[in-house]
Order: C-alpha cells, then sequence, then structure tokens
C-alpha cells in the first residue's frame, strides 16, 4: 500500500489551514488546537516547515506562523518532498546507484515513468486548490478526465 506518513499528513493538514487564513500570524497553540493536532507534533512540524522556508515564523507575544508564499505557489509535492524526501515509488525510480536486479530488471524505466507521472501530479496541485471543495459533478468529471483519462465518463446530466 502507498502512503504518506502521518507526519506528512498532519504537515498538509498545518499548511491547508495556514492557507485559509493569508497573510495572518497564528502561533502553534492555535494551529494544534484549530487542526486537533497535538501541540508537541504541530510545533515539531511548523519548526521544519520554517526551516525548509515554506513558512515564515515570528518570534515574539504577537508572533506566529504564516505561509512563506501564496498558497498558489506552494505545490502538494514541494509538502510532501519536504517530509518525505523524493517521490518515487521504488528505490530504482530516484535513485541512480546500481541495484541487485539491474541487470535483469525490464521494468525500471516504467517503475520511473509512473513516478515521474505521480510526482507531476502532486506538483500540480497548489495549497490553494486542495483547500477547494469539490462542488460540482462537473469538477468531479474533469478531475477524472484529466487524472484517469482511461476511465469512462459518466453522463448522468
Amino acid at each position: 500500500m502507498l502512503r504518506l506518513s502521518k507526519l506528512t499528513d498532519y504537515a498538509v493538514v498545518i499548511m491547508a489551514y495556514l492557507s485559509q487564513h493569508p497573510g495572518l500570524l497564528i502561533n502553534a497553540k492555535n494551529i494544534a488546537e484549530y487542526t486537533g493536532i497535538a501541540l508537541p507534533t504541530a510545533s515539531k512540524l511548523l519548526k521544519r516547515l520554517s526551516h525548509e522556508g515554506l513558512l515564515q515564523a515570528n518570534r515574539g507575544i504577537k508572533g506566529g506562523y504564516q505561509l512563506a508564499y501564496p498558497a498558489r505557489e506552494i505545490s502538494l509535492g514541494t509538502v510532501i518532498q519536504t517530509l518525505e524526501g523524493p517521490i518515487a515509488l521504488t528505490e530504482c525510480s530516484h535513485n541512480t546507484r546500481a541495484c541487485s536486479l539491474e541487470k535483469q530488471c525490464t521494468i525500471r524505466d516504467n517503475w520511473r515513468r509512473i513516478s515521474a507521472s505521480i510526482q507531476a501530479t502532486f506538483m500540480q496541485i497548489s495549497l490553494a486548490d486542495l483547500i477547494q471543495p469539490l462542488q460540482s459533478k462537473h469538477v468531479q468529471t474533469s478531475l477524472k478526465t484529466h487524472y484517469f483519462p482511461h476511465l469512462p465518463v459518466e453522463n448522468n446530466a
């Protein structure tokens, strides 16, 4: 099963929350309270996201955290890579070192193509996109035809 770590999931939740409050400085305690993430975990992630340049941290009584860039300019892929490292399904998808199966492997190049496609998809989704609800059947159909063109489109209009 492919799954993001819990910390990466929480980091995305924090970034999405801050995306909904552009320009506001929000302290770690309030971020933890409103997202439901334990304060020690939220603080750890906020420090890491700040250190990596995705958040601005301002100290002091009126300090807090805010996005370092507009939500439209921060991709989901960037947040994921900040915490997880390169987006790849297999070691050989991002690693150029020789694998013990390299000589007889016939699928490495396809794994690389698949990983690159997944990475490109994550990089195309901004935090601004992420916080928008899927409100209409048209949006769902658009996503389906864009990301899953091989699936039939239902025509229930």
